[in-house]
């Protein structure tokens, strides 16, 4: 699968991916709850997020493959590790995804046309078309992804611009009163999740030309693009509609529109569905190569890790999609709201920031392991602070499922014999029966045979 995903269509993959329905309500919601102290929240958050991405971005170059945040854990821990964070991360995808689609269904169902098709309907038709455009092939993918990415930039970038121009800039400028900061640092919590994303462009690293050269460049560049037009869209919102109101807060980027021209509101509309829609597109392509990475590692069925003559691995695609459409039933269905997969997902999602950020704390030393250790211990620290006990519960029942299923293959496997012991001196057994797999399985080899740094 090497090669084939280079710059430009990289970049755009990651602005896709990281930019949803956090760029549709969260600079509203904020701006309500916190006031004027909002725009420096999202200030605060894209400085908390600097050194996580740096992060990603090393352990992405220095060990690219499909499966992005567990081959990280795999690289430092062991093949048990691994197993449990992929279906840590399998649980995560199976209710963020879905919640994301719901999300552009209700968004969907509100325009004229449309209001009568009941969400469920639109929200399998939204995941149905993205998981279509990833099974095509990554060069129509990327396409897609590109032209996405550059229409829903410049649009909402315009928009914050043209608001900034409309409205009165300097005066919705916070004094650095303890208060403000306070507001400012209470607001971080609301607009993090806008921040979040960049875990997921980690499964594509294998499909990179240059890894090692590109995936920080990805980084680098979607991260400045993606906060200045959060920036600008919390700064123009504050600047036009200082009063703030109900439609700012559900709706500020409609909000913003119907301001300039009343007549763009419902184009708006179809444009928040296709930031959507991208959103998805970025999702299935990452959740399908961390299904085709489980299943080289023979924790899910060994036929969804077969690549297709376009070397796309796309009996995962189908997985993805069908796993995701059985939960958008089921929580149409009245038995999981959208509301709790949304904050279960984003904050497994930190968890797994958490977990990188030990295994970057194993893999590299000297200077860079106290850097590790202090990333990793404010992680620690906020997620204890976040996680209530049966959120915590789910996560480690997933991650113990996988290590568990791990462990078992393990001793049914004759890797674990003495001789293959002793073959290994001084590795996991995890890393022992991995070892083995490669072996018999070419596909896996570069990423078992990377080296440490």
């Amino acid at each position: 699968m090497n090669g084939h995903l280079r710059l430009p269509g990289a970049i755009a993959l990651a602005i896709t991916t990281v930019v949803g329905s956090g760029a549709l309500v969260l600079p509203g919601i904020a701006y309500s709850q916190v006031g004027e102290s909002a725009l420096m929240s999202w200030l605060l958050a894209a400085l908390i997020t600097v050194p996580l991405l740096l992060i990603f971005a090393t352990l992405g170059s220095t060990f690219p493959g499909a499966g992005g945040v567990a081959g990280f854990l795999q690289q430092a821990f062991g093949r048990s590790a691994a197993a449990g964070t992929e279906v840590l991360l399998l649980g995560t995808f199976g209710l963020g995804v879905p919640a994301i689609a719901l999300t552009g269904g209700a968004y969907a169902t509100a325009m004229p046309l449309l209001e009568a098709v009941p969400v469920g309907v639109v929200s399998v038709a939204l995941v149905g078309a993205a998981a279509a455009v990833v099974y095509v092939g990554a060069k129509f993918s990327t396409r897609v992804q590109i032209t996405l990415a550059v229409v829903l930039t410049a649009v909402l970038i315009a928009l914050g611009l043209v608001a900034l121009i409309i409205g009165v800039p300097s005066a919705i400028i916070p004094d650095l009163t303890n208060e403000a900061i306070n507001s400012a640092f209470m607001g971080i919590g609301i607009v993090f999740f806008a921040f979040a994303g960049w875990e997921m462009i980690s499964f594509t690293t294998e499909e990179y030309a240059n890894p090692k050269r590109d995936f920080p460049r990805v980084v680098a560049v979607s991260f400045l693009i993606v906060t200045v037009m959060y920036f600008l869209l919390a700064w123009g919102l504050q600047s036009a509609l200082p009063g703030g109101g109900a439609e700012a807060t559900t709706a500020p980027v409609q909000a913003l529109a119907a301001l300039i021209d009343p007549r763009l509101a419902a184009v708006i509309s179809v444009f928040g569905v296709m930031i959507i829609f991208a959103n998805l597109v970025g999702a299935i392509w990452g959740a399908s190569r961390l299904v085709m990475s489980s299943a080289r590692e023979q924790l899910l069925p060994r036929p969804l890790a077969k690549l297709s003559t376009g070397k796309i691995p796309r009996n995962a695609v189908l997985a993805c999609a069908a796993g995701f459409i059985l939960v958008i039933i089921i929580s149409q269905a009245g038995l999981i709201p959208v509301g709790t997969m949304l904050e279960v997902a984003g904050k497994n999602f930190f968890l797994l920031y958490l977990m990188c950020a030990a295994a970057y704390l194993v893999l590299f030393p000297g200077a860079r392991r106290i850097f590790g250790v202090a990333v990793a211990a404010a992680l620690a620290v906020l997620a204890a602070l976040s996680f209530g006990p049966l959120q915590l519960a789910y996560a480690g029942l997933l991650f113990a499922a996988g290590a568990s299923i791990s462990r078992a293959r393990l001793h049914r496997s004759p890797a674990a014999t003495p001789e293959n012991a002793a073959a290994h001196p001084g590795a996991p057994k995890g890393d022992i029966a991995a070892a083995s797999d490669t072996a018999t399985d070419p596909r896996a080899r570069p990423r078992m045979e990377s080296a440490r740094p």
